[in-house]
């Protein structure tokens, strides 16, 4: 009987070795799908939309497919990453945009730009006043001059605020593996321990 017994705790001791062994390699060697994760993020500066494409790792995507579409899922242009990573095209229409990147080996990103963060884009031309108009612009002076301020200020803000903006988004992109990725791994990892304990129990039959 302790002679059982001590077959069984070599057994439980080596195929709990062989499980936290498995566990060490997949933290510390992750899967390639998730080591090669892509992101693409954009913003928008007067009548133009920006992006950046990059990998997990930091690298920029180099002539990686963008892919714009509508909210009813049409497509509205396309283009390719310089070496920079970067893509730039002219606002298409005043809609939320699905900006898509592809990269290599399937891998992809997306990213929403909302109807409203296209702030000012497609408003009226100034058109040159006539001495009737100028007339009437001098005696709303003060309204105009307000309306004026304002748009300096927004703009101002805008130009401070896209570093930030671009930050938190990069930040919220690359905070980790979500639930989905979090489960995948964790399978990855059962499968393997199974696999290893099929081998070794043939081993001792």
């Amino acid at each position: 009987m302790r002679g059982k017994e001590s077959t069984h705790k070599n057994v439980y001791s080596g195929n709990m070795g062989v499980a936290m062994l498995v566990l060490l390699i997949i933290t510390f060697f992750p899967a390639p799908a998730l080591a090669h994760r892509v992101y693409v993020y954009a913003w928008v500066e007067g009548n133009k939309v920006y992006t950046e494409s990059y990998f997990s790792s930091g690298d920029r995507v180099q002539k990686g497919l963008i892919q714009v579409f509508g909210p009813e899922g049409n497509k509205l242009l396309e283009g390719r990453t310089n070496e920079k990573g970067e893509f730039s095209f002219d606002i298409p229409q005043r809609t939320d945009l699905r900006i898509v990147l592809n990269a290599a080996m399937g891998h992809k990103g997306e990213y929403l730009l909302k109807a409203d963060e296209l702030g000012g884009a497609f408003s009226p031309k100034t058109v040159a006043k006539g001495p009737k108009q100028a007339t009437k612009a001098a005696a709303s002076q003060v309204g105009v001059s307000e309306e004026k301020i304002r748009a300096i200020v927004e703009q101002a803000l805008d130009s401070r605020l896209q570093p930030i903006a671009r930050s938190i988004a990069k930040m919220r992109e690359e905070k980790g593996p979500g639930f989905t990725e979090v489960v995948g791994g964790i399978g990855y990892i059962i499968g393997l321990m199974g696999i290893v304990l099929y081998f070794k129990s043939r081993k001792r039959d």
